[in-house]
């Protein structure tokens, strides 16, 4: 009964989980009316394809959404070399279901987008790079401090959380 109680102790301790998130980060554009979002099909995997492109209006909150259009009949992706033409569906540009798999780094060259208060946005070329936040589950650390669930190991690029590793 001691042991089972020692080894159960000790695998509560040492047993901790590790959470990879990546995204693609626009590393060339900040705009104080809007937002833009590139996700992946699978968050959790480093190789997963580009799912969507999603533009948010940071007016918008829990209570009233506020819409925006894409103006531009298409879109146009560069990714290692290879160009890419995707139809938008209003505010998301959905990348995958229309086919297309991009997995490195790619532009996006969005055009203009329209505000539901008739403000007009023209988005400059957009460079995407994979992005990785990492965090550090405990058992018991998160436990004890329940108000604060997991730690934050780092938080940036692919490439430069490789270095890191290394």
């Amino acid at each position: 009964m001691k042991k089972i109680f020692i080894s159960l102790v000790s695998l509560l301790v040492f047993t901790s989980c590790i959470l990879h998130e990546y995204r693609f980060t626009s590393i060339n554009y900040n705009n104080n009316k809007i937002s833009i979002k590139a996700n992946l099909v699978e968050e959790q995997k480093e190789n997963s394809p580009l799912d969507y492109i999603y533009i948010y209006d940071k007016r918008s909150n829990a209570t009233e959404h506020h819409k925006i259009k894409i103006l531009s009949p298409t879109i146009k992706i560069v990714s290692n070399g290879k160009e890419y033409v995707i139809t938008p569906n209003s505010e998301t540009i959905k990348v995958y279901k229309q086919g297309v798999v991009i997995t490195d780094d790619f532009k996006a060259y969005i055009g203009k987008v329209q505000l539901d208060d008739g403000t007009i946005i023209d988005i400059p070329p957009l460079s995407f790079k994979k992005t990785v936040y990492v965090e550090k589950y405990s058992v018991i650390s998160d436990t004890i401090n329940a108000g604060r669930k997991a730690k934050k190991i780092f938080s940036g690029t692919v490439e430069d959380y490789k270095k890191q590793k290394k």
